[in-house]
Order: C-alpha cells, then sequence, then structure tokens
C-alpha cells in the first residue's frame, strides 16, 4: 500500500499571497490623517516655543538696560541732588534720564507680566490649548506703550549722543559697556531693540494663526489676533520708519569728521548720493562730493577710509531755510550740464543747534542725468516749502502769545483767545539743551 504524502503549498506562494491581501488593506487615509494632524500641532508647538524664547531674550535685554544703566545713572542722579557742592559730578539729570529711556518702566513692566502669562499657559500646553485669549490681553499695552516709546525715539537717541560729549557720562558708559555679560551690546543698540518688538510680534503670531487648522478649538481667535496685531503694526509702521531714520541720522553724524554742527531730534534724511561741486566758470573745475539732504540743511562731506571704518570728511553745508533753487542751463555753469544753483540766507555753522547768521552763499552742484537734476530739484525744493511752513506757524503762533500777554488777564478778548501750541515738544527738548549748568562747555 503505497502511502501518499500531503502536497506543501508553495512557500513563496502563500508569502505573496498573504502580503497581497494586507496591501489590500487600506491604512492609507488613517495614518495621513494622523501623521498630518501630529506635524500640525509640532508646528503650532514650535511657533509658540519660538514666540517665548523671543520674548525672554526680549526682556533678558530690558533688563541688561535696567540693571547697567538705568538703575546706576538715578542712583547718581539722586545722590548728586543730594550733595549740591559736592566734588562727584551727576551722570545725568532727572530730566536728562527721562529724555533718554522716556517710558522705559513701562515696557519692562509690560513684558515681565507678558512672558509670566506665556509661561503659564505653556505649563498646561496640548494639541487643542487655546492660545489667543492670552494675546487679546497684549494689544491695548502693546499699543499703549511702544506709541511713546517712538515717540520719543529721535528724543532719546539725539539725547544719547549728545550726552556721550559730556564726560560724566561718557565715563560711565564706556566703563559699562566692557561689562561681559552685554556681549558687545551698547546702550544706545540696547534702546534700538525695542522698535522692532511689535513687528516681531506680528510675525510670529500671523504665523500661528496661518499653521492653525479650521477645525482647532483656537482657530477664530487667533485669526482674530492676526487681524489685530497686523493693525497695530500698521498703525505704528510709520513710526518705526521715522526710528530708522533717526538711526541713519546718527550714524552718518557718528561718522562725520569736523562738522560744525551737532544732531537735532527734528533732523531726518531725505535724500543723499553721489554728485559734483561746480565752480562756474570752470568747467574742469568740479569735485565728486556725497551730498545728504536732511530736513533742515544740505551737506556735503567726501568719504574717506581709515582702517575698517568709513568717515565722511566735511565738506561744507547750506541751512536751507529760505533758500532758494533754480535749475542751470549750461551756460549759465560754465559749460556744465544738469546744474542746480542753491542761495541760501544763510551762512555760518550751526553748532549745537546755534546758528551763525551771515550773507547769502551761492553753492552749485551738478548731477549726471536730466532725470537726477529733477529729483533733487523736487526733494530739496518740498523740504524748503516745509521749512516755510514751520517758520510761518512759529511766526504765528509767537505772534498770538505776545498778543495774548498784552491783553489784560480779565478782559473779554483774552478770555476767548485759544492760545496755539504748536510748537513741538520735542523742539523745546532739543533746543532747551542740558539741565546741567556747565553742560554746554563740556560739549
Amino acid at each position: 500500500m503505497s502511502i501518499s504524502m500531503p502536497i506543501q503549498p508553495d512557500a513563496s506562494q502563500y508569502a505573496d499571497e498573504q502580503f497581497d491581501i494586507i496591501d489590500s488593506l487600506d491604512y492609507d487615509d488613517v495614518d495621513d490623517g494622523l501623521i498630518d494632524h501630529e506635524l500640525v500641532h509640532r508646528q503650532r508647538e514650535a511657533l509658540v516655543h519660538q514666540l517665548h524664547a523671543s520674548e525672554q531674550a526680549y526682556l533678558e535685554s530690558l533688563n541688561l538696560v535696567n540693571k547697567i544703566f538705568l538703575e546706576p545713572i538715578r542712583k547718581s542722579a539722586k545722590q548728586s541732588s543730594f550733595n549740591f557742592l559736592g566734588m562727584k559730578k551727576m551722570i545725568c539729570t532727572e530730566r536728562e534720564i527721562k529724555w533718554l529711556f522716556g517710558n522705559f518702566d513701562d515696557i519692562l513692566k509690560i513684558h515681565s507680566e507678558i512672558l509670566t502669562g506665556l509661561e503659564q499657559r505653556l505649563s498646561i500646553w496640548g494639541p487643542t490649548q487655546i492660545v489667543s485669549d492670552v494675546f487679546q490681553t497684549w494689544f491695548p499695552l502693546l499699543k499703549k506703550v511702544y506709541h511713546a516709546y517712538l515717540d520719543n525715539y529721535d528724543v532719546s537717541v539725539t539725547t544719547y549722543e549728545r550726552l556721550t560729549r559730556y564726560q560724566p557720562f561718557k565715563k560711565f558708559v564706556d566703563s559699562a559697556h566692557k561689562d561681559p555679560i552685554l556681549k558687545g551690546a551698547t546702550l544706545l543698540s540696547l534702546l534700538q531693540i525695542p522698535a522692532g518688538c511689535v513687528s516681531r510680534h506680528a510675525q510670529l503670531i500671523s504665523k500661528l494663526a496661518d499653521a492653525t487648522s479650521p477645525m482647532h478649538p483656537d482657530f477664530g481667535g487667533l485669526q482674530k489676533c492676526k487681524q489685530q496685531v497686523l493693525v497695530l503694526f500698521d498703525e505704528i509702521r510709520i513710526k518705526v520708519e521715522d526710528a530708522d531714520n533717526v538711526d541713519q541720522v546718527l550714524m552718518i553724524q557718528q561718522a562725520l569728521v569736523g562738522a560744525p554742527f551737532g544732531v537735532k531730534s527734528q533732523r531726518r534724511l531725505v535724500l543723499q548720493g553721489q554728485l559734483f561741486h561746480a565752480v562756474m566758470n570752470a568747467k574742469s573745475a568740479k569735485e565728486a562730493r556725497t551730498y545728504l539732504l536732511f530736513s533742515d540743511m544740505l551737506a556735503f562731506v567726501r568719504p574717506k577710509q581709515e582702517g575698517k571704518k568709513t568717515l565722511l570728511q566735511y565738506k561744507g553745508h547750506i541751512i536751507l531755510d529760505r533758500a532758494r533753487i533754480r535749475p542751470l542751463a549750461a551756460d549759465e555753469a560754465g559749460g556744465n550740464e544738469y546744474c542746480v544753483e542753491i542761495t541760501s540766507s544763510f551762512q555760518g555753522v550751526d553748532t549745537f543747534n546755534t546758528t551763525y547768521v551771515g550773507s547769502p552763499t551761492v553753492h552749485v552742484m551738478q548731477a549726471q542725468s536730466p532725470e537726477e537734476q529733477q529729483h533733487w530739484i523736487s526733494k530739496l525744493d518740498a523740504v524748503i516749502s516745509n521749512l516755510d511752513r514751520e517758520a510761518a506757524a512759529a511766526t504765528k503762533s509767537a505772534s498770538k502769545r505776545l498778543a495774548n500777554s498784552r491783553t489784560p488777564p480779565d478782559s473779554l478778548k483774552r478770555n476767548g483767545t485759544t492760545v496755539s501750541s504748536t510748537s513741538s515738544t520735542k523742539s523745546s527738548l532739543a533746543s532747551s539743551g542740558s539741565a546741567a549748568s556747565g553742560r554746554n562747555s563740556a560739549k
């Protein structure tokens, strides 16, 4: 009797059929959904942690200003006020502290609260955790303190520049800058950081809103936060740009060599470019110059390199108050084309906001194309027109004050008159000089 052996299935065939069955099971939708959900959660979490890290670093910079600079300066001012005839001079006055730091205390307090609130929410963080309610509490505070800080920014920067020419302040700051905890940062660079705070929040909160799924419970709240923070940034954008301009003016001032004028809080950079200083009736007699058009004057300099630093050798400037400009034909400018003639009613120097008035001066500069010539004429016209309007407003305001002071206190005319206050606080701050006696001599 023969015994038949059972037929063994082909192992390779069994494996292939088994994997065919497994492959036919559709797990793709489930897996992809879980993976996408996890990726979105991780992206949101990373953005929140990025916001926390940036806020933490920002608060550290604020604390450096407070610890290394503001507190010692305040201590010096209080001690000096009780030592009337003491030998040691104060670093700066209480008024100058206010000009220099503005509402810095408010900013420090608010961002301490912001970081604390953010850390409390992060301590209970999860995939469905909301954070928009925390952000909502920030916006009114940010709006209040940063409008005020940026309004004072030009006064702060120009006060810093002026104080660096006062020996006690300069000595203190130079010594403080050697503190290794600053890692090369300066008081000025630390005071410049707050100008970019709202922009930082706008970017990160917008990214977080964009990274949040419509199915997330915080989607609607974050979309509202994004809209609010972008509106806030748009409100202060022009002030941030103005702060950038103030920084540019200060950088130019610090690079100038031999300039007889100091900084003004009202001064802004309008235009700069490479042109030629043309000498009348001498076609070949012209010198390349860098022209700097500010909101109150035109300066011309010659760049020079000293090591790694680029300095600006002062060559002259023209006060534009009541100045006149006109394009010159080639036959009027010694054969030079595209020339612009500037006739100023003032000449002399503007040393620390003081002007010496002399006879009118005429300056001719040469552009390299008719388009460039017209562009400079347009900008010069705008600056001069604005100066004329400011002068007229100041004259009108002074006349009102004079008329008001001559009117008897109980007269109907006096009671019905509103005294204009068109002269800005910044102008009075910038031109008032130092509150400490002898400060101007130190400059």
